[in-house]
């Protein structure tokens, strides 16, 4: 079937690269994924945010078939999937059997009762994405990032060689939508200078808004090479997907001397977050795995 659009958003228009590549795979409906190279997110947040508004704000969900006509596609197949995708990977839906559903991300997104409460979880869907996530935490935070650095990165590293350009692109858009990106997201930019991801302040202030806070108050991601050990060690390994692994800015610092050595020991708190599937088994679970590591739970 010809697909005919009218006013097509602009991730619609295009041309067929390793992220929007042919509509349909032969006879099966789904987004064909032949091209060399890794594929990459179809849609910026911004879009992404646009396009679940589309779902009621009360039932919360939407028939696949209506929801593929409200993104202005005739049918819930090819391109449609690449957006549904895309709004899983920022966990602002979930799909469950024909229909699509808000989750209480997506909630809190678009109508959380302050703008703080909109901004925070628009920077936690952003992070949600992993290929975003890893981006940004490969970048130092409050000081310029030369963009040669970053394309090597993601040329490298994530292994995004046929459209770089489309990559960065989102990513900056996306990262300044979230309100983490200082200036405008140009690609063509030389450098380019990011804010620190602070998670769930405690002082309920917007991520990457609002004064100065203390190191105290602040929660940053911890690198994602180093989320699989911190994990471990708390026998929270099988939760790593679903889970969001956060270290205090500053820590209680303990200076000794001893043998003729100086030993500085730092503590700094750590926060694991983990999305339940069920809450009631999920948390006995834990508290379990925790038991066995010598943690008191």
């Amino acid at each position: 079937m010809t697909e005919t659009k009218t006013a097509p958003p602009k991730s619609d228009t295009e041309p067929v690269t390793a992220d929007n590549d042919s509509d349909v795979a032969a006879g099966n409906g789904k987004p064909d994924r032949r091209l060399h190279g890794k594929s990459f997110i179809y849609l910026t947040l911004e879009d992404a945010e646009k396009a679940v508004r589309n779902i009621d704000e009360h039932e919360r969900r939407m028939s696949k078939a209506s929801f593929a006509r409200a993104l202005q596609h005739p049918e819930p197949k090819g391109r449609f999937l690449h957006k549904l995708s895309a709004l899983e990977d920022y966990k602002l839906v979930t799909v469950k059997g024909d229909y699509v559903e808000l989750t209480d991300l997506a909630v809190e997104m678009l109508y959380g009762g302050t703008e703080q409460a909109r901004a925070r979880a628009r920077a936690q869907a952003f992070l949600s994405y992993d290929m975003f996530k890893r981006t940004f935490v490969e970048c130092p935070k409050n000081q310029d990032h030369q963009m040669s650095y970053l394309l090597d990165f993601v040329r490298v590293t994530l292994k995004i060689v046929n459209d770089t350009a489309t990559y960065i692109r989102r990513f900056l858009e996306s990262a300044a939508y979230a309100g983490l990106l200082e200036g405008e997201p140009n690609p063509k930019a030389v450098t380019i200078r990011l804010r620190p991801a602070l998670v769930a302040p405690s002082n309920g202030e917007a991520v990457a808004e609002g004064p100065a806070r203390a190191a105290e108050d602040q929660w940053v991601l911890v690198a994602p090479n180093e989320v699989a050990s911190v994990l471990d060690g708390l026998g929270l390994t099988p939760y790593q997907n679903r889970a969001d692994v956060t270290q205090r800015s500053a820590g209680d610092v303990t200076i000794s001397m001893a043998d003729g050595k100086i030993t500085i020991e730092v503590r700094r708190p750590t926060r694991v977050t983990i999305r339940p599937t069920n809450t009631l088994s999920d948390i006995t679970e834990i508290i379990k795995a925790l038991q066995s590591k010598g943690f008191k739970a």
